[in-house]
Protein backbone atom coordinates (compact mmCIF):
# COMPACT_ATOMS: atom_id res chain seq x y z
CA UNK A 1 0.00 0.00 0.00
CA UNK A 2 1.32 3.58 -0.80
CA UNK A 3 2.53 5.29 2.23
CA UNK A 4 1.81 8.77 0.95
CA UNK A 5 -1.58 10.50 -0.42
CA UNK A 6 -4.87 10.56 -0.11
CA UNK A 7 -6.57 7.15 1.43
CA UNK A 8 -10.37 6.76 0.25
CA UNK A 9 -10.99 5.64 3.63
CA UNK A 10 -14.83 5.10 3.24
CA UNK A 11 -14.65 3.13 0.17
CA UNK A 12 -11.96 1.04 1.58
CA UNK A 13 -14.29 0.24 4.60
CA UNK A 14 -17.24 -0.38 2.52
CA UNK A 15 -15.25 -2.69 0.31
CA UNK A 16 -13.97 -4.70 3.56
CA UNK A 17 -17.21 -4.33 5.08
CA UNK A 18 -18.85 -6.41 2.22
CA UNK A 19 -15.83 -9.23 2.23
CA UNK A 20 -16.37 -9.79 5.76
CA UNK A 21 -20.13 -10.26 5.10
CA UNK A 22 -20.07 -12.68 2.46
CA UNK A 23 -17.43 -14.03 4.08
CA UNK A 24 -19.80 -14.78 7.29
CA UNK A 25 -22.72 -15.85 5.17
CA UNK A 26 -20.81 -18.45 3.08
CA UNK A 27 -19.75 -19.89 6.77
CA UNK A 28 -23.52 -19.76 7.64
CA UNK A 29 -24.75 -21.14 4.56
CA UNK A 30 -22.27 -24.12 5.12
CA UNK A 31 -23.42 -24.34 8.73
CA UNK A 32 -26.93 -23.94 7.88
CA UNK A 33 -27.20 -26.62 4.99
CA UNK A 34 -25.10 -29.14 7.48
CA UNK A 35 -27.85 -29.04 9.78
CA UNK A 36 -30.39 -29.17 6.84
CA UNK A 37 -29.49 -32.93 5.59
CA UNK A 38 -30.57 -34.66 8.50
CA UNK A 39 -34.25 -36.91 8.83
CA UNK A 40 -37.35 -35.20 7.71
CA UNK A 41 -38.90 -36.73 10.76
CA UNK A 42 -42.88 -36.92 11.20
CA UNK A 43 -45.66 -34.89 10.90
CA UNK A 44 -46.20 -32.52 13.94
CA UNK A 45 -50.05 -32.33 13.64
CA UNK A 46 -50.84 -36.56 12.63
CA UNK A 47 -47.72 -38.03 13.45
CA UNK A 48 -47.39 -39.95 10.18
CA UNK A 49 -43.62 -40.72 9.45
CA UNK A 50 -42.91 -38.03 6.74
CA UNK A 51 -42.07 -38.66 2.92
CA UNK A 52 -38.25 -37.61 1.91
CA UNK A 53 -38.62 -35.41 -1.32
CA UNK A 54 -34.65 -34.24 -1.05
CA UNK A 55 -33.50 -31.81 -0.48
CA UNK A 56 -34.58 -28.51 -2.31
CA UNK A 57 -33.58 -25.10 -2.64
CA UNK A 58 -34.62 -21.69 -1.01
CA UNK A 59 -33.13 -18.29 -0.45
CA UNK A 60 -32.75 -16.98 2.75
CA UNK A 61 -31.94 -12.84 3.91
CA UNK A 62 -29.85 -12.85 6.78
CA UNK A 63 -27.57 -10.34 8.62
CA UNK A 64 -25.06 -11.07 6.46
CA UNK A 65 -26.93 -10.56 3.27
CA UNK A 66 -28.53 -13.32 0.66
CA UNK A 67 -27.62 -16.74 1.27
CA UNK A 68 -29.10 -20.11 -0.61
CA UNK A 69 -29.86 -23.00 1.01
CA UNK A 70 -30.64 -27.03 0.33
CA UNK A 71 -33.00 -28.33 3.34
CA UNK A 72 -34.42 -31.59 3.30
CA UNK A 73 -38.46 -31.32 2.67
CA UNK A 74 -40.56 -34.03 4.24
CA UNK A 75 -44.36 -34.27 3.10
CA UNK A 76 -47.31 -35.69 4.97
CA UNK A 77 -49.67 -37.89 2.93
CA UNK A 78 -52.56 -37.86 5.81
CA UNK A 79 -52.43 -33.54 5.75
CA UNK A 80 -51.03 -32.82 2.68
CA UNK A 81 -48.38 -30.97 3.76
CA UNK A 82 -44.73 -30.39 3.52
CA UNK A 83 -42.65 -29.79 6.14
CA UNK A 84 -38.67 -28.05 6.30
CA UNK A 85 -37.33 -29.13 9.96
CA UNK A 86 -34.32 -26.60 9.03
CA UNK A 87 -36.69 -23.79 8.25
CA UNK A 88 -38.55 -24.58 11.64
CA UNK A 89 -35.28 -24.25 13.49
CA UNK A 90 -33.58 -21.30 12.33
CA UNK A 91 -37.84 -19.52 13.03
CA UNK A 92 -38.49 -18.47 9.21
CA UNK A 93 -41.10 -21.00 8.80
CA UNK A 94 -43.54 -17.94 6.99
CA UNK A 95 -41.17 -15.98 5.73
CA UNK A 96 -37.35 -16.23 4.36
CA UNK A 97 -35.72 -13.55 6.53
CA UNK A 98 -34.09 -14.54 9.88
CA UNK A 99 -35.18 -13.92 13.08
CA UNK A 100 -31.69 -11.57 13.37
CA UNK A 101 -32.62 -9.47 10.38
CA UNK A 102 -35.95 -9.04 11.59
CA UNK A 103 -35.62 -7.63 14.71
CA UNK A 104 -32.96 -5.13 13.04
CA UNK A 105 -36.18 -3.94 10.54
CA UNK A 106 -38.59 -4.00 13.40
CA UNK A 107 -36.01 -1.90 15.73
CA UNK A 108 -35.51 0.49 12.77
CA UNK A 109 -39.00 0.40 11.78
CA UNK A 110 -40.47 1.63 15.18
CA UNK A 111 -38.73 4.93 14.76
CA UNK A 112 -39.37 5.56 11.20
CA UNK A 113 -41.46 5.30 7.83
CA UNK A 114 -41.35 2.16 6.24
CA UNK A 115 -39.61 4.03 3.27
CA UNK A 116 -36.58 5.27 4.85
CA UNK A 117 -36.11 2.31 6.70
CA UNK A 118 -35.37 0.39 3.48
CA UNK A 119 -32.70 3.27 3.34
CA UNK A 120 -31.29 2.97 6.07
CA UNK A 121 -30.74 -0.78 6.42
CA UNK A 122 -29.15 -0.77 2.45
CA UNK A 123 -26.96 1.95 3.78
CA UNK A 124 -26.21 0.54 7.04
CA UNK A 125 -26.17 -3.34 6.47
CA UNK A 126 -24.57 -2.78 2.45
CA UNK A 127 -27.90 -4.71 0.43
CA UNK A 128 -31.42 -4.11 0.55
CA UNK A 129 -33.09 -7.02 3.13
CA UNK A 130 -36.53 -6.46 1.61
CA UNK A 131 -39.01 -4.21 0.12
CA UNK A 132 -41.13 -1.56 2.49
CA UNK A 133 -44.27 -3.87 2.05
CA UNK A 134 -42.27 -6.10 3.46
CA UNK A 135 -40.92 -4.33 6.64
CA UNK A 136 -44.32 -3.40 6.88
CA UNK A 137 -45.68 -6.63 7.19
CA UNK A 138 -43.04 -8.12 9.75
CA UNK A 139 -43.48 -4.63 11.99
CA UNK A 140 -47.24 -5.40 12.07
CA UNK A 141 -46.48 -9.31 12.99
CA UNK A 142 -44.40 -8.81 15.60
CA UNK A 143 -46.17 -5.93 16.71
CA UNK A 144 -49.30 -7.91 17.12
CA UNK A 145 -47.30 -10.81 18.91
CA UNK A 146 -45.78 -7.96 21.19
CA UNK A 147 -49.46 -6.96 22.00
CA UNK A 148 -50.73 -10.55 22.16
CA UNK A 149 -47.95 -11.11 25.04
CA UNK A 150 -48.91 -8.08 26.75
CA UNK A 151 -52.71 -9.85 27.15
CA UNK A 152 -51.08 -12.69 28.87
CA UNK A 153 -48.25 -11.65 30.91
CA UNK A 154 -47.91 -13.20 34.25
CA UNK A 155 -44.53 -12.73 35.41
CA UNK A 156 -44.14 -13.81 39.12
CA UNK A 157 -42.32 -10.84 41.23
CA UNK A 158 -42.25 -9.63 44.66
CA UNK A 159 -45.01 -7.84 45.54
CA UNK A 160 -44.08 -4.21 46.20
CA UNK A 161 -44.72 -2.30 49.90
CA UNK A 162 -44.33 1.12 48.72
CA UNK A 163 -46.85 3.77 47.68
CA UNK A 164 -44.08 5.96 45.16
CA UNK A 165 -45.52 5.14 41.59
CA UNK A 166 -48.11 7.49 40.17
CA UNK A 167 -49.52 7.05 36.79
CA UNK A 168 -50.34 10.09 34.03
CA UNK A 169 -53.28 9.12 31.49
CA UNK A 170 -53.59 11.23 28.35
CA UNK A 171 -55.40 10.78 24.71
CA UNK A 172 -53.55 12.01 21.59
CA UNK A 173 -55.03 12.07 17.74
CA UNK A 174 -53.54 9.90 14.66
CA UNK A 175 -55.18 10.24 11.45
CA UNK A 176 -56.55 7.05 10.11
CA UNK A 177 -57.66 5.70 7.04
CA UNK A 178 -59.91 8.20 4.77
CA UNK A 179 -63.84 7.09 4.82
CA UNK A 180 -64.38 4.97 1.93
CA UNK A 181 -68.07 6.71 1.31
CA UNK A 182 -67.33 10.53 1.67
CA UNK A 183 -63.14 10.24 2.23
CA UNK A 184 -63.22 12.39 4.75
CA UNK A 185 -60.00 11.60 7.02
CA UNK A 186 -61.19 9.23 9.77
CA UNK A 187 -58.91 10.26 13.22
CA UNK A 188 -58.17 7.78 16.34
CA UNK A 189 -57.74 8.22 19.57
CA UNK A 190 -54.22 7.04 21.41
CA UNK A 191 -54.86 6.42 24.85
CA UNK A 192 -52.04 6.71 26.69
CA UNK A 193 -50.73 6.26 30.51
CA UNK A 194 -47.19 7.15 31.94
CA UNK A 195 -46.17 5.06 35.22
CA UNK A 196 -43.06 7.52 36.82
CA UNK A 197 -41.47 6.56 40.48
CA UNK A 198 -41.97 9.62 42.56
CA UNK A 199 -38.24 9.02 43.78
CA UNK A 200 -36.90 8.79 40.14
CA UNK A 201 -35.08 5.66 40.89
CA UNK A 202 -36.98 3.12 38.49
CA UNK A 203 -37.33 4.36 34.69
CA UNK A 204 -40.90 5.32 33.66
CA UNK A 205 -43.00 2.51 31.84
CA UNK A 206 -45.53 3.45 28.79
CA UNK A 207 -48.89 2.17 27.73
CA UNK A 208 -50.38 2.80 24.86
CA UNK A 209 -53.55 1.65 22.72
CA UNK A 210 -56.26 2.53 20.42
CA UNK A 211 -58.77 0.72 22.02
CA UNK A 212 -61.80 1.76 23.50
CA UNK A 213 -61.29 3.14 27.66
CA UNK A 214 -62.39 -0.25 29.02
CA UNK A 215 -60.14 -2.48 26.78
CA UNK A 216 -57.30 0.43 27.60
CA UNK A 217 -57.69 -0.17 31.53
CA UNK A 218 -57.78 -3.94 31.41
CA UNK A 219 -54.58 -3.25 29.07
CA UNK A 220 -52.80 -0.76 31.81
CA UNK A 221 -54.23 -3.00 34.82
CA UNK A 222 -51.98 -6.18 33.27
CA UNK A 223 -48.61 -4.09 32.73
CA UNK A 224 -49.01 -2.91 36.49
CA UNK A 225 -49.84 -6.52 37.65
CA UNK A 226 -46.56 -7.85 35.57
CA UNK A 227 -44.92 -5.71 37.55
CA UNK A 228 -46.25 -6.91 40.72
CA UNK A 229 -48.05 -3.54 41.20
CA UNK A 230 -51.29 -2.73 42.15
CA UNK A 231 -53.69 0.26 43.76
CA UNK A 232 -51.65 -0.11 46.69
CA UNK A 233 -48.61 0.65 45.35
CA UNK A 234 -50.07 4.13 43.48
CA UNK A 235 -49.51 7.01 45.18
CA UNK A 236 -51.53 9.44 42.49
CA UNK A 237 -53.73 9.29 38.87
CA UNK A 238 -53.50 12.37 37.39
CA UNK A 239 -55.15 13.86 34.32
CA UNK A 240 -56.47 16.59 32.25
CA UNK A 241 -60.34 15.94 33.74
CA UNK A 242 -61.57 13.56 30.52
CA UNK A 243 -64.37 11.75 32.50
CA UNK A 244 -63.28 8.25 30.52
CA UNK A 245 -60.02 8.41 32.73
CA UNK A 246 -61.28 8.95 35.82
CA UNK A 247 -64.27 6.38 35.40
CA UNK A 248 -61.41 4.24 34.39
CA UNK A 249 -59.41 5.08 37.91
CA UNK A 250 -62.52 4.51 39.71
CA UNK A 251 -63.16 0.88 38.18
CA UNK A 252 -59.56 -0.16 38.31
CA UNK A 253 -57.88 1.61 41.15
CA UNK A 254 -60.11 2.48 43.77
CA UNK A 255 -59.20 4.34 46.94
CA UNK A 256 -56.18 6.10 44.66
CA UNK A 257 -55.72 9.54 45.01
CA UNK A 258 -57.05 11.19 41.71
CA UNK A 259 -55.67 14.57 40.92
CA UNK A 260 -56.39 17.26 38.23
CA UNK A 261 -53.90 18.14 36.14
CA UNK A 262 -52.62 21.27 37.80
CA UNK A 263 -51.33 23.09 34.19
CA UNK A 264 -55.12 22.34 33.04
CA UNK A 265 -57.21 23.57 35.47
CA UNK A 266 -54.15 27.08 35.42
CA UNK A 267 -55.48 27.15 31.86
CA UNK A 268 -59.08 27.14 32.36
CA UNK A 269 -58.75 30.23 35.40
CA UNK A 270 -56.34 32.16 32.80
CA UNK A 271 -59.25 31.83 29.75
CA UNK A 272 -61.57 33.39 32.08
CA UNK A 273 -59.74 35.55 33.72
CA UNK A 274 -58.46 37.60 30.34
CA UNK A 275 -61.93 37.20 29.06
CA UNK A 276 -63.05 39.22 32.10
CA UNK A 277 -60.54 41.59 32.84
CA UNK A 278 -57.30 43.85 31.34
CA UNK A 279 -54.14 41.81 31.51
CA UNK A 280 -53.03 43.63 34.80
CA UNK A 281 -56.01 42.74 36.99
CA UNK A 282 -56.68 39.14 34.99
CA UNK A 283 -53.02 38.23 36.15
CA UNK A 284 -53.29 39.41 39.70
CA UNK A 285 -56.77 37.39 40.01
CA UNK A 286 -55.40 34.32 38.04
CA UNK A 287 -51.85 34.13 40.36
CA UNK A 288 -53.90 34.59 43.30
CA UNK A 289 -56.09 31.45 42.60
CA UNK A 290 -53.19 29.35 41.93
CA UNK A 291 -51.46 30.18 44.97
CA UNK A 292 -54.55 29.42 46.91
CA UNK A 293 -54.57 26.09 44.98
CA UNK A 294 -51.21 25.06 46.15
CA UNK A 295 -51.66 26.19 49.58
CA UNK A 296 -55.07 24.13 49.98
CA UNK A 297 -56.58 27.21 50.72
CA UNK A 298 -60.17 25.59 48.68
CA UNK A 299 -62.70 27.91 50.80
CA UNK A 300 -61.35 30.86 49.97
CA UNK A 301 -60.92 29.33 46.30
CA UNK A 302 -64.41 28.75 45.61
CA UNK A 303 -65.90 31.56 47.20
CA UNK A 304 -63.51 33.69 44.84
CA UNK A 305 -65.12 31.51 42.01
CA UNK A 306 -68.62 31.66 43.61
CA UNK A 307 -68.06 35.62 43.34
CA UNK A 308 -67.14 36.10 40.38
CA UNK A 309 -70.27 33.60 38.87
CA UNK A 310 -72.72 36.20 40.56
CA UNK A 311 -71.34 39.58 39.49
CA UNK A 312 -69.85 38.64 35.84
CA UNK A 313 -70.53 37.14 32.67
CA UNK A 314 -68.78 37.05 29.25
CA UNK A 315 -70.11 37.00 25.72
CA UNK A 316 -68.62 33.33 25.23
CA UNK A 317 -70.10 30.80 27.33
CA UNK A 318 -67.38 28.38 26.86
CA UNK A 319 -65.41 30.74 29.46
CA UNK A 320 -67.60 32.03 31.53
CA UNK A 321 -67.16 32.35 35.50
CA UNK A 322 -70.25 29.75 35.50
CA UNK A 323 -68.75 27.37 33.90
CA UNK A 324 -65.20 27.93 35.31
CA UNK A 325 -67.31 27.58 38.55
CA UNK A 326 -68.69 23.87 37.68
CA UNK A 327 -65.52 22.34 36.01
CA UNK A 328 -63.97 23.23 39.51
CA UNK A 329 -66.58 21.61 41.52
CA UNK A 330 -67.05 18.88 39.58
CA UNK A 331 -63.27 17.95 40.53
CA UNK A 332 -63.29 19.35 43.81
CA UNK A 333 -62.11 15.80 45.09
CA UNK A 334 -58.93 16.10 42.47
CA UNK A 335 -57.63 19.03 44.07
CA UNK A 336 -55.07 17.98 46.55
CA UNK A 337 -52.42 20.30 45.45
CA UNK A 338 -50.93 20.64 48.45
CA UNK A 339 -50.56 17.42 49.80
CA UNK A 340 -48.68 16.55 46.31
CA UNK A 341 -46.45 19.15 47.11
CA UNK A 342 -45.86 18.01 50.59
CA UNK A 343 -45.39 14.30 49.84
CA UNK A 344 -43.12 16.03 46.45
CA UNK A 345 -45.49 14.34 43.81
CA UNK A 346 -45.63 15.94 40.94
CA UNK A 347 -48.93 18.19 40.15
CA UNK A 348 -49.02 18.21 36.25
CA UNK A 349 -49.42 15.61 33.88
CA UNK A 350 -46.40 16.96 31.92
CA UNK A 351 -44.70 13.43 31.61
CA UNK A 352 -47.70 11.62 29.62
CA UNK A 353 -48.05 14.61 27.41
CA UNK A 354 -44.38 14.23 26.55
CA UNK A 355 -44.86 10.57 26.06
CA UNK A 356 -47.50 11.48 23.83
CA UNK A 357 -45.20 12.91 21.87
CA UNK A 358 -41.98 10.82 21.19
CA UNK A 359 -44.25 7.92 21.58
CA UNK A 360 -47.05 8.40 19.23
CA UNK A 361 -46.63 11.46 17.27
CA UNK A 362 -42.93 11.08 16.33
CA UNK A 363 -44.06 7.94 14.64
CA UNK A 364 -47.53 7.75 14.05
CA UNK A 365 -48.13 11.56 13.11
CA UNK A 366 -45.05 12.39 10.28
CA UNK A 367 -46.41 14.04 7.11
CA UNK A 368 -49.07 12.15 4.50
CA UNK A 369 -49.54 8.83 7.48
CA UNK A 370 -52.29 7.63 7.45
CA UNK A 371 -52.71 4.50 9.91
CA UNK A 372 -55.98 1.69 10.25
CA UNK A 373 -56.20 0.84 13.85
CA UNK A 374 -53.97 -3.03 13.64
CA UNK A 375 -50.86 -0.94 11.48
CA UNK A 376 -51.02 1.67 14.50
CA UNK A 377 -51.36 -0.80 17.56
CA UNK A 378 -48.84 -2.57 16.24
CA UNK A 379 -46.24 0.00 15.79
CA UNK A 380 -47.51 1.22 19.36
CA UNK A 381 -46.29 -2.01 20.90
CA UNK A 382 -42.93 -1.90 18.90
CA UNK A 383 -42.32 1.65 20.57
CA UNK A 384 -43.74 0.80 24.07
CA UNK A 385 -41.48 -2.76 24.39
CA UNK A 386 -38.85 -0.98 23.03
CA UNK A 387 -39.33 2.46 25.57
CA UNK A 388 -39.87 -0.21 28.43
CA UNK A 389 -36.87 -2.02 27.62
CA UNK A 390 -38.83 -5.15 26.74
CA UNK A 391 -37.63 -5.41 23.53
CA UNK A 392 -34.56 -7.81 23.54
CA UNK A 393 -36.49 -9.84 25.75
CA UNK A 394 -39.48 -10.45 22.95
CA UNK A 395 -36.40 -11.33 20.54
CA UNK A 396 -34.94 -13.65 23.06
CA UNK A 397 -38.28 -15.43 23.98
CA UNK A 398 -38.37 -15.84 20.22
CA UNK A 399 -35.17 -17.47 19.45
CA UNK A 400 -36.27 -19.79 22.33
CA UNK A 401 -39.49 -20.69 21.34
Amino acid sequence: METAGPIDAGAEEELFRDLGRQAAAEVLSRRWESAGTGAVGICRQCGTHLQDLGLRGKGFQTLCGPIQLKRRVGYCNRCHETTVMLDERLGVNDTGITPGLQRVICRVALEMAYEPTGSLLKDTLGFVPCSSREIERIANRHGEEMGKLSETNSTVKQPRAKKVHCVAIDGTMIPGLPNPQDHRLIWHEVKLATVIDARDIETPFYVASTENAEAFGLHLWRELDSRAMGPQNLAQVIADGAPWIWNLADLHFPGVTQLLDFYHAAEHLHATAVALWSDGIANRWWHRRLDQLKAGDLGNFFSALKLIAKRRTTSDPDVSPERLLHYFEENRQRLGYAEALKLNLPIGSGVVESAGRHIVQQRLKQSGMRWSIPGAQAILNLRTHHRNGQFEQYWENYAAA
